[in-house]
């Protein structure tokens, strides 16, 4: 079977009048076992008008992009998700991990703490081994928010 791990994360803030991140780190739990830890400042409360540009990328040489890439109303994904097949995998794995657990508003920081991966949250996806990000970016018509990379590795 296919083992997948993080390898990378990196946070970025383009306004830190909007958010900043207080953490942004990567875990070793033990050689193959990996875990994300990110917080969220949010300093402009509450939210209630996200947009998520949610896009893979594979590596070959260097990352190129993937047959996803969406741009979704985050507030509206958060009450209908299954809408958005793939993201709503993706979201179905953060989710236990996370405070970001309903609708907008958003009137808090946001916490993902020990997100580790598993073979199971793929299964329904079945990538060849490789490299990927998966590149978040959140925003709205007003602020360029904030941007999340997520660097996996699937392999045998």
């Amino acid at each position: 079977g296919i083992n997948l791990k993080f390898t990378n994360l990196e946070c970025e803030t383009f306004n830190k009048s909007v958010a900043s991140f207080e953490k942004c780190q990567l875990k070793a739990l033990g050689r193959h076992n990996v875990s994300a830890n990110v917080n969220i400042k949010i300093n402009v409360l509450p939210v209630d008008n996200v947009m998520l540009n949610a896009q893979l990328f594979h590596k070959g040489s260097g990352y190129r992009p993937f047959l996803y890439n969406d741009t979704l109303d985050f507030c509206r994904f958060m009450k209908n998700p299954k809408r958005w097949m793939f993201w709503k995998i993706v979201w179905d794995a953060v989710k236990p991990h996370t405070n970001m657990n309903h609708t907008c508003p958003v009137d808090h920081d946001i916490v993902v703490a020990n997100l580790s991966l598993s073979p199971d949250m793929i299964k329904l996806i079945p990538f060849p081994a490789n490299s990927y990000m998966l590149r978040l970016k959140f925003f709205n018509q007003l602020y360029r928010g904030f941007e999340i990379r997520v660097y996996i590795s699937l392999y045998n």
